[in-house]
């Protein structure tokens, strides 16, 4: 364990996971790399700050007009001006993959201005303050935990109807971090683009 949290030393200093620039995500990785080996609710609010702010949500990953990841060449190149997308063909299934892609996005955003709140209580020092801190946390935490399981059950059914279309898709989540806290060190995930372990 460090001797000094350096996420609470971050946090105190009104700093948050950033990955804009290359140097901003490699901040972000240093202070996660040095996580503090017992509970600690400043390391779990950056850990929970962290999967915030490099979230990829649905609708960025996958071009919802044609049901095709973003960098799939299916999605700029339609081989065919008529039948360029099964979910283009089936008006029911895609109104409902956007619909529920919105909303999601939408509570998504409501958890970052909870995360704002957050991190501005992160500025107040005392026992009284920590003991709020993890009860917000915990809330934040568990509110984004419940939004991954939808996304990723929708991610589900979008790829299932393009399997069902007999679409050949390989889409990789390689730019994005994620956390293991078995082993406290990154790696990549191959589901939930922007999974950082938030639980305590």
């Amino acid at each position: 364990m460090p001797s000094i949290c350096r996420a609470k030393a971050a946090l105190l200093r009104g700093l948050k996971p950033i990955f804009t620039t290359q140097q901003q995500a490699s901040a972000t990785q240093k202070v996660l790399s040095s996580a503090c080996s017992r509970i600690c609710i400043y390391c779990d609010v950056w850990k929970l700050a962290t999967l915030i702010a490099s979230h990829s949500p649905i609708s960025a990953r996958y071009n919802l007009s044609t049901g095709t990841p973003t960098n799939s060449p299916i999605s700029s190149t339609p081989s065919s001006p008529v039948a360029s997308s099964p979910l283009s063909q089936s008006p029911t299934p895609y109104g409902s993959i956007i619909k529920a892609s919105k909303r999601i996005e939408a509570q998504f955003q409501t958890q970052r201005s909870q995360l704002n709140s957050i991190l501005s209580f992160c500025l107040v020092s005392g026992a009284d303050a920590e003991e709020g801190l993890r009860r917000a946390h915990d809330r934040c935490a568990q509110a984004i935990e419940d939004l991954l399981d939808q996304e990723e059950d929708l991610e589900e059914d979008l790829l299932k109807n393009l399997d069902d279309h007999h679409y050949d898709y390989q889409y990789s989540y390689a730019s994005q971090y994620s956390y293991s806290k078995s082993s406290s060190s990154y790696g990549y995930s191959d589901r939930r683009p922007s999974m950082v372990h938030v639980s305590h």
